[in-house]
């Protein structure tokens, strides 16, 4: 900068002036709504403007709790509350609000009322999506077309399908909205169709038709789901090779259960997380209509921790348990699957547990652990998303008899684990977590598909 382009002395002077004035303004305005803070207060009106696709009644269920102030605090706090309650609909770009004097010319001497202005810029209610996600053991393409705010009240109307190497194709309708305009609350109406190629693992393909209603809430320990579905399901185009269990299992099956979800997720971040824990309890009641009748849970639990040379350890657990009421076998449908390179790494994808043949059967009980140490990479270390990877798992799955008792079950879940160690290189990448591993398995159940060697896994839930 050149002498001509300095600011000259008087200029300097001139500056730290006005910016004086204006921090005494500052401070002057502060003391004065700190003197009047409670003196009594009422809202008169409120003005929205700019939400033409919004209906009033739902703008007023939102403001509404802005008339019980009783004073300027009161009015300053409920006002922003609502304001904050409007922007997390995800149906506004802008929200801004001015408190004023009464607009009408007789009140303007009352100093014990005041006006609301909002303005808001309503978001594009279409949105058309196409794109690419991985998912554990799977990758797909999907196209989704979104409509919101669809009767004025953050009402979203979706539609997707997908087609992927495990779901061969995927279509859904879901409208969702608001529950007494409430953003954490939400009830929407589900209806979907589905076709699986499981193959790489297990002889069969999968047909799945129904719907669900839901219910999902937040409370101060966590994220609720709570759902009625109904499912329509065939296990169908058995391979020539597949197994007799395979082919027993062919067939129509109608499932009606409720369900509840429960996550308390308290981690910085979920793909991979440095701190904080994570739980996810899941509840399933089938048998109010159909041929399926069972009790199933499922817990998931993980924990890290990290310091200040960028090294993490996390620990996780999942453990699930599907219990038969009507006497019968288990649906294959329903049973619970595990090994891969995101799940007890260092075997084959859903390759523990019943086997016969080349097929996995699944099962009605597992457990499994992990432990995982990342370290910076040399020459990486300023890089956060790429890590080395240490790890050790340890899992176990199997079929429970009807009638079988918990101690039999728990034994035969721990008299045999299947564990496995090794280490690689994970990359944190925004949607999913990318890791190359070589894993070598330590001990294996004789039913076992092992895959000793490197392993590449894409998911967002990891062991």
């Amino acid at each position: 900068m050149s002498a001509a382009q300095q600011p000259t002395q008087e200029e300097l002077a001139a500056h730290r002036k006005k910016q004086q004035e204006f921090e005494e303004a500052a401070i002057k305005i502060q003391t004065m709504v700190d003197n009047i803070r409670h003196d009594p207060m009422t809202m008169h009106k409120i003005t929205i403007n700019g939400a033409t696709k919004t209906r009033e009644s739902f703008m007023y269920r939102i403001l509404a709790p802005a008339f019980q102030a009783q004073s300027l605090h009161e009015v300053i706090g409920l006002s922003r509350q609502a304001v904050r309650k409007m922007e997390r609909f995800g149906i506004f770009d802008d929200v801004k609000m001015q408190l004023d004097s009464p607009s009408d010319s007789w009140l303007r001497d009352r100093k014990d009322l005041v006006d609301l202005g909002i303005w808001v810029k309503e978001s594009s209610r279409v949105q058309i999506k196409t794109g690419t996600e991985a998912g554990n053991a799977e990758a797909s393409m999907y196209g989704a077309l979104t409509v919101k705010n669809v009767f004025g009240g953050a009402e979203t109307l979706s539609t997707s399908m997908a087609f992927g190497t495990r779901t061969s194709s995927a279509f859904q309708f879901a409208l969702a909205t608001p529950v007494l305009a409430d953003p954490d609350k939400n009830l929407s109406i589900n209806l979907f169709s589905q076709a699986r190629n499981n193959t790489q693992w297990s002889s069969y393909e999968e047909e799945l038709k129904g719907g669900s209603l839901k219910y999902t809430t937040l409370s101060p320990l966590g994220y609720h789901e709570f759902a009625y579905e109904g499912q329509w399901r065939e296990i169908c185009r058995p391979s020539e090779k597949a197994s007799l269990s395979i082919r027993e299992q062919c067939g129509h099956s109608l499932k009606s259960a409720l369900t509840h979800m429960w996550v308390h997720d308290m981690r910085d971040e979920p793909l991979m997380p440095s701190t904080g824990h994570f739980i996810r309890v899941i509840q399933e009641y089938a048998g109010l209509g159909g041929d399926v009748e069972h009790l199933r849970q499922e817990v998931e639990a993980q924990v890290a921790r990290s310091n200040d040379k960028g090294y993490i350890l996390s620990a996780s657990i999942k453990s699930g348990y599907l219990h038969s009421l009507n006497g019968k076998p288990s649906k294959i449908s329903d049973r619970f699957f595990l090994g891969g390179p995101m799940s007890v790494r260092g075997f084959k994808s859903n390759g523990l547990g019943p086997r016969e043949g080349n097929d996995s059967l699944g099962g009605d009980a597992y457990i499994a652990a992990g432990v995982s140490l990342l370290t910076p990479l040399p020459g990486l270390a300023e890089r956060d998303s790429f890590k080395a990877h240490f790890f050790a798992n340890a899992g176990s799955l199997v079929s429970v008899k009807p009638g079988q008792s918990a101690a039999k079950t728990v034994d035969d879940l721990t008299k045999t684990p299947s564990v496995s160690a090794g280490a690689g290189i994970v990359y944190r990448h925004p949607q999913v977590r990318i890791e190359l591993n070589f894993a070598l398995p330590l001990m294996a159940a004789k039913t076992d598909a092992v895959s000793k060697g490197w392993q590449l896994g894409l998911g967002i839930s990891f062991l």
